[in-house]
């Protein structure tokens, strides 16, 4: 069933359409993801849906599109700028979430004491008490720290940071915090808008199973095609202007526009052979005997409907990294690195060698030092111990995720004239190369968005000529286009590379070793993030078994009969507490209508009492599940 029909949406921006004729539905558990270039309308056409901004008339058919919601439609946004009380704790702004329900608990709390006070309504008060009981039971009001805390613990956020301030949270961490605000709030339509940003792997992972598993409908905007290819059941592209929806996940999406641009390529094809002969005809015979036909031929050619060419040029970015001269073997050696910012530890006695020509991959939970410790072999930051050294005839190139290397009151062509000896002609045409032209090269870089500010990072790095890339997320803020060409550059590149990236794709195409941060150390892995991961599992497995003797084996099989039990048990008893419930609620009616305050009081703290009982168990059950599963 539908629960949002989109009909002939335009949009123009600076003059010119920025998409037209745009059409589609979105059923009840639907999961969409939205691709395009940066600047194709992705954001606004998420915004438009919102109702934060509206369509525009079609100058061609002088009507404007409609978009229309079911009733009562619940919709959350997660937008890449975050919304959130800067003044709330973090776990009191995920409380906020429930503000109905903790009203409805307030509120029991208040009409029990009413009802020793307020006999004149007593019958009234009951009534309304029923009600509210209902509700705050039905939209399980017992249970909402038990899902707050589920929430932090699989997005990554430390318990050290649950009673902090928003207004004191890093960018990352705001990040996190709205999305796990707006996973509470199950939504109708979830929508999100790179989700994956400021997450690491295993929290991509973690969501991945979230909304993989969420049974209502969710549109995303994301450039992580393995993100897109776990969640996703159909992939809308907005490309040359409209958008085309495709069934699948963006694996199925790239089989299918393969074959769709394959039969229409022909099709347009067939078309302009046709049209060149009957123009070639009306040319040759509109002034002689055959010019009645020819004219004929000319009004059809003049009325039909032509193809449009399905093969959509899109402007690339020419990319290519190259090295002034080859470095030594050893490029960078740590020994005994350590790290603690704010007496929180880091990282510590870091050892590892990088040499010439590998592709390094470093990868770590969020708060393990990635990023710091790439900030110190740049001398950006100090280690708090141990030391590092850059091989003879290493020259680095640095990407920082937040371009912090940018002279913000540059424009684009001052940035690199003041860099690189250029003259205006040949800055020209690089920034022509990277998609800046015209006017755009006097943009201050201050105004500039996050992909056009990547642009000129690795128009710098390209201009440089490293022979070592130290490169910091560098797939933020592109999208999927623009990734294929960096990986591309990167994989032709001839010297080494040491990267920091949540990009699953972007390590299985580029480095050939991982490296995964831990507080105690560095783990090596050989091969790409696949192999990596089945490396870790294979370990994992190995591990398991060899700490299993036979005795803890058949430990361990008496455990699962034990539990298996227990989950039986626990059913009883909460069916035996649930029966127990509902005689008290009858008895409590009873007390009632009788007017027996005393009674009442009472009956109410044995149903407080069978809530907790029940909660505890239901607790309980969930916990001896996730034991069982784990064995």
């Amino acid at each position: 069933m539908a629960i949002l029909q989109v009909n002939d949406i335009y949009m123009g921006f600076s003059g010119e359409t920025l998409f037209k004729e745009i059409s589609f539905s979105v059923d009840e558990k639907d999961k969409i993801g939205i691709i395009g270039v940066n600047g194709a309308g992705k954001t606004t056409l998420i915004k438009l849906l919102l109702g934060l901004e509206n369509s525009e008339i079609n100058p061609a058919t002088n009507e404007r599109g409609t978009i229309s919601k079911k009733s009562n439609l619940k919709v959350g946004y997660l937008a890449q700028n975050t919304q959130l009380n800067k003044e709330n704790t973090v776990f009191n702004e995920l409380m906020t979430v429930f503000n109905n329900l903790l009203e409805d608990y307030n509120r029991m709390q208040e009409i029990n004491f009413l009802l020793t006070v307020d006999l004149d309504n007593f019958d009234k008060l009951m009534e309304e008490l029923g009600e509210v009981s209902e509700r705050y039971e039905r939209h399980e009001g017992y249970s909402i720290e038990y899902k707050i805390k589920q929430i932090l613990n699989g997005l990554n956020i430390p318990e050290s940071l649950w009673t902090m301030k928003i207004g004191n949270l890093s960018g990352g961490q705001n990040s996190r915090v709205a999305l796990a605000k707006i996973l509470l709030e199950e939504p109708d339509l979830l929508i999100l808008d790179e989700p994956t940003n400021h997450l690491d792997l295993t929290s991509i992972e973690w969501l991945e199973k979230i909304l993989k598993d969420y049974n209502k409908a969710i549109i995303l905007i994301s450039h992580d095609v393995y993100f897109l290819d776990n969640v996703v059941n159909r992939v809308f592209e907005i490309e040359g202007k409209r958008l085309k929806d495709y069934k699948g996940n963006y694996t199925d999406f790239l089989i299918q526009k393969e074959a769709y641009l394959s039969g229409e390529v022909k099709a347009y094809e067939k078309e302009q052979d046709k049209i060149k002969k009957m123009e070639e005809f009306i040319r040759r015979y509109k002034a002689g005997v055959k010019s009645k036909q020819a004219r004929g031929r000319e009004k059809i050619l003049n009325r039909m409907e032509k193809m449009e060419n399905p093969v959509v040029t899109t402007q690339k970015i020419k990319l290519k990294f190259d090295i002034n001269a080859q470095s030594v073997d050893l490029v960078l050696d740590i020994k005994n690195l350590s790290k603690t910012f704010e007496d929180k530890l880091l990282f510590k006695d870091l050892n590892l060698k990088v040499y010439r020509g590998e592709r390094i991959g470093l990868i770590g939970k969020n708060g393990t030092g990635k990023s710091t410790l790439l900030k110190i072999i740049n001398n950006l930051e100090k280690a708090s111990s141990g030391e590092f050294k850059i091989g003879e005839r290493v020259s680095i190139g640095y990407y920082d995720q937040n371009h912090q290397g940018l002279g913000l009151n540059n424009n684009i062509i001052e940035e690199l004239m003041y860099y690189f000896t250029l003259s205006e002609e040949e800055a020209r045409n690089i920034c022509g190369a990277f998609l800046f032209r015209e006017d755009d090269i006097y943009k201050k870089i201050s105004s500039l968005s996050g992909g056009e500010k990547a642009r000129v990072a690795f128009m710098k790095l390209m201009l440089e000529k490293p022979n070592f890339l130290i490169l910091d997320e560098p797939t933020n803020h592109l999208d999927i286009y623009s990734r294929e060409i960096l990986m591309d550059a990167l994989e032709d590149y001839p010297g080494t590379i040491l990267v920091v990236s949540h990009d699953r794709n972007f390590l299985d195409t580029v480095v050939t070793k991982i490296y995964e941060l831990k507080t105690d150390g560095v783990e090596t892995f050989d091969g790409d993030y696949e192999s990596y991961k089945q490396e870790r599992d294979n370990i994992k497995v190995k591990n398991e078994e060899a700490a299993k003797s036979y005795e803890e084996q058949k430990k361990a099989k008496n455990r699962i009969a034990s539990l298996e039990k227990k989950l039986v048990r626990l059913e009883e008893e909460i069916q035996k507490f649930e029966e127990e419930k509902e005689e008290v609620n009858k008895k409590y009616l009873l007390a009632g209508e009788k007017n027996d305050v005393d009674k009442l009081m009472s009956l109410q703290e044995e149903l407080d009492n069978l809530d907790n009982k029940i909660l505890e168990k239901y607790q309980e059950y969930e916990e001896t599940e996730i034991e069982l599963k784990s064995l």
